[in-house]
Order: C-alpha cells, then structure tokens, then sequence
C-alpha cells in the first residue's frame, strides 16, 4: 500500500485528504502527545540541552527515557511520512487529469503543509 501511495496510484482525493491530511494531523498530534509526556522530565530545558548537559542514564527516570525515545521516533517517522507523502500527492497530481487547478493546489497545499509541519515540529527540536 505504501508503495502505492508513494508512486501516486491511489486517487488524488483520497491521496491529499485521507493519507495527506489525515494522517500527517494524527501524527502530528502523535509528536505533541510525546512533547507534552517528555516536558515533565526536561526541567525547563529543551530536548537538546536537556540531553547534553543534564541527562544520566543511569541516574534518570526510566519513564523520561521511554518518552524520550517515544518522542524521537515519532519526530524520525513524522519527517519520514512527510517527505513521502509530499512525493505521493505530487505524483498523484501529475496522474489526476480531471482538473489543472485541482491538481495544481493540491500540490501548493501539501508542500505548505509539510513546510509548516517541519517549522513548527521538526525544526525547534534541534
């Protein structure tokens, strides 16, 4: 199915909103979930700083580790998802014939949305 997805096979609806929207909004709500768990454990700091200056493995909470690592993969398969899904609307949209403008928005939109998604996500964590 995701080889589907990626080489733009499914239909350009059902590609933007259905694996486009929907499942970069539950990802991303996925990050903010890990976020909000993990924020108890970082005093105050950021990840980055957090992890440099204040982290022992041995001394820290095992529950922080497992956010920690919960929210990491999550960051990993958010920028992972993203990229493809970019790439799967984009060829979606080259196939839809349709409509030149429906097609052409659904391209401008998915790229807005994953610019917005790495600006707001990815980017302030490192």
């Amino acid at each position: 199915m995701f080889s589907k997805l990626f080489k733009g096979e499914f239909s350009l609806a059902e590609t933007f909103w259905k694996f486009g929207i929907l499942g970069l909004i539950i990802l991303n709500l996925l990050v903010k979930f890990f976020a909000y768990l993990l924020n108890g454990y970082l005093q105050g700091n950021s990840i980055k700083n957090y992890f440099f200056h204040n982290f022992h493995f041995v001394d820290s909470p095992k529950l922080g580790i497992l956010w920690t690592l919960c929210y990491i993969s999550s960051l990993i398969i958010l920028a992972f998802y993203s990229w493809n899904i970019a790439l799967g609307v984009w060829r979606s949209a080259n196939n839809y014939e349709k409509s030149g403008i429906l097609s052409f928005f659904a391209k401008l939109f998915i790229v807005a949305i994953v610019i917005y998604i790495w600006i707001k996500v990815l980017l302030p964590v490192f």
